[in-house]
């Protein structure tokens, strides 16, 4: 991820990533606050860890009116039936399996 911010000239201090987890709400909803008004790229992990706060996650989703353009908010999350459906039709979607293999997944 840090390659593409680089690649496209974003500046490193304009990207922000937070590992979700029990109580990192708060927290998320402020970075996404923050990076929608300043144009920053904001990346959540492991959102299938707080499955609980998802429909949080949505609504403040919808309440972005006029984000800056620069603005982009990146997710991660294992598969998982708790995400809410409005944020993946909203959403443009990137999946990654590993290859078929023990050699092919040491490499």
């Amino acid at each position: 991820m840090y390659k593409l911010v680089e690649t496209v000239g974003l500046g490193i201090n304009k990207f922000k990533f937070l590992a979700l987890g029990q109580g990192m709400g708060e927290q998320a909803k402020k970075e996404i606050e923050h990076g929608s008004n300043r144009g920053c790229w904001v990346m959540l992990l492991n959102c299938h860890l707080l499955t609980s706060w998802l429909k949080e996650l949505e609504a403040i989703f919808e309440n972005i009116t006029k984000p800056d353009p620069n603005f982009r908010l990146w997710l991660t999350t294992n598969p998982t039936s708790a995400f809410p459906l409005g944020i993946l039709q909203k959403s443009l979607k990137v999946v990654t399996e590993p290859p078929d293999g023990l050699g092919q997944n040491i490499k």
